[in-house]
């Protein structure tokens, strides 16, 4: 018989048996965890796997590799030729890839044919700067025009804008040391290709616009000098400052003076300006509307011009960080000398203001000859003789595309009408005309006599500019008196007021610039009809302030009413 076995040995207690479940149910537990996560790792890679197999490849293809699709390429003559020679080495080409072909047109053209509504005939468009896509929406706003959608790309070339000069200028130059701030001491004549065609005039004229910090009536006189040294193209100017027999720049890029001709009058060598640095930037412009094999090649064509710094360099342009090619020490060894980029809106923004500056005008002079004008100016003139004298200096001071016509007004002058042609319009670039202004204003004192029919004229005036305006020019009345409105028979000012902002047109703008000459003008009259149409108004208190104030209203006519 065997002994009796004690119960605590082999029996397990109940909290042994708990704690056996417990250990059971948390490995059944951890097994289905480690279940799940496998599941969902797999899972996951499948999803992730399928949506990389659905989604674009962003790598441009290998050098073995053909591109994914043709590119028809529209650019600038200046970056043309080196776009060629980086295309002859993209992949796959001579081979039977898809072609990549390069047709040269000036960028003034292609955009002005976008602007116009014109179907693109490109997939992609290399202009000589930013400011063209920038230009062809601010154009198709304007005008209401449905124009292509442009996306502008990165910048993949460069070129500084520069003073080309010959060698002694240059020197000159450097040594005081000569930026576009430096353009207002007339020291040198500027000659400027076109803005309206060449981007580095407008890069050169927002440069022009930051050195003088922004001060309208500063950058206003400087544009209108300019504009007397305006030649259609590069060449032309390059041509000019070549020939010159007194110191002589030609605005253009660093590109341009490095390809000038060997047939030059004399060499030219680039001087680079020492207060504002502009470049023009050049950029891949695409369609919004491109597929994604073409964005696919464009993506890859920008690879390749990005490593082709020697090949842009064979043409005169510096790569996208603006690295100065090894042909232009000068540049090289100054480390101050790195161009600045011209923002595109603002630089098409300021060739507006150029275009609105240089525009011709076509000016209605409405001049006082009531019997106060013959009152005593000086010790021996009388206030007409001063404005005589005035008026011939601002006829000079037009540009002979101008016309202008010549009225005069005092109280009833033709019966009950206050004021009375005397010039009619005409160009004064034909001599006889402006002879026959120039003798008129020489000659006001013998029309002299009555009130100041003031408010009937000015409205009179403006209503013939408005009648014959004239698209593309400066339409304005420039208003010359020294009194107060005595027609008591005429409007009064709220009906004048009234009348002229009835008249408002803004697609048909015809501003008052009107001049108070004396003390004892209305200049609180003469500011609100200035305001209502958004002129400007003039006080000059001093017999000699007559002569300045004249010819700064007349060569402001561009900014008002923001000359400052």
């Amino acid at each position: 018989m065997q002994p009796n076995t004690p119960a605590g040995e082999n029996i397990p207690t109940r909290a042994a048996a708990r704690a056996a479940q417990h250990r059971k149910r948390s490995l059944i537990l951890l097994a289905v965890i480690l279940s799940l996560a496998v599941a969902i790792a797999v899972v996951l890679g499948i999803l992730f796997l399928r949506g990389a197999a659905d989604e674009p490849q962003t790598a441009p293809p290998s050098a073995d590799e053909c591109l994914p699709s043709g590119l028809r390429v529209t650019a600038d003559p200046a970056v043309a030729e080196a776009l060629e020679a980086i295309v002859a080495d993209l992949p796959g080409s001579g081979s039977n890839c898809p072609d990549v072909t390069v047709r040269a047109e000036d960028s003034a053209v292609t955009a002005a044919a976008l602007a116009a509504g014109s179907a693109p005939d490109f997939d992609v468009w290399v202009p000589d700067s930013a400011m063209w896509p920038a230009r062809v929406t601010g154009q198709a706003e304007l005008t209401g025009v449905d124009a292509a959608d442009l996306v502008v790309g990165a910048t993949v070339a460069t070129t500084p804008v520069v003073f080309a000069a010959t060698e002694p200028t240059a020197t000159a130059l450097q040594t005081e040391g000569a930026g576009f701030a430096s353009l207002a001491g007339r020291t040198v004549a500027a000659v400027l290709p076109d803005p309206a065609t060449v981007a580095a005039s407008s890069a050169a004229l927002l440069a022009l616009q930051t050195a003088l910090g922004g001060d309208a009536r500063s950058f206003t006189a400087l544009a209108l000098a300019l504009d007397t040294g305006v030649v259609p193209t590069t060449t032309d100017a390059l041509a000019t400052a070549s020939a010159a027999t007194t110191p002589t720049i030609a605005v253009t890029t660093e590109q341009a003076v490095l390809e000038q001709g060997d047939d030059a009058a004399a060499p030219l060598v680039p001087v680079y300006p020492a207060d504002v640095k502009p470049e023009v930037s050049v950029p891949l412009v695409t369609l919004a509307e491109a597929s994604g094999d073409t964005l696919m090649a464009v993506d890859a064509l920008a690879a390749a011009i990005t490593d082709a710094g020697d090949q842009l360099a064979e043409y005169g342009l510096r790569d996208a960080e603006g690295n100065a090619p090894g042909s232009t020490p000068e540049a090289a060894e100054a480390p101050d000398a790195a161009a600045e980029p011209s923002d595109g809106a603002n630089q098409a923004e300021v060739l507006r203001t150029w275009q609105v500056l240089t525009a011709p005008s076509r000016m209605l002079s409405l001049n006082d000859v009531s019997g106060s004008m013959l009152q005593p100016a000086t010790a021996d003139m009388r206030r007409i003789d001063l404005f005589e004298q005035a008026a011939v200096r601002a006829v000079n001071s037009l540009s002979p595309d101008s016309s202008l016509a010549t009225w005069v007004f005092s109280s009833r002058r033709i019966g009950g009408q206050d004021w009375q042609e005397i010039v009619p319009f005409g160009p004064l670039g034909d001599p006889a005309h402006k002879q026959r202004t120039i003798d008129t204003a020489n000659g006001l004192d013998s029309l002299v006599g009555g009130g100041t029919g003031l408010y009937d004229s000015v409205l009179a005036a403006v209503q013939y500019m408005r009648d014959a305006y004239v698209p593309g020019q400066i339409n304005l009345v420039l208003l010359n008196t020294d009194g107060y409105n005595e027609d008591d028979d005429g409007l009064d000012l709220p009906g004048l007021l009234t009348q002229l902002e009835a008249l408002r047109d803004p697609a048909k703008p015809v501003a008052v610039i009107a001049i108070g000459y004396g003390p004892d003008t209305d200049q609180a009259a003469l500011e609100q009809i200035a305001a209502a149409t958004d002129g400007a108004a003039y006080q000059a208190l001093q017999p000699t302030d007559i002569g300045t104030v004249l010819v700064d209203a007349v060569t402001q006519r561009g900014c008002r009413p923001n000359c400052g």
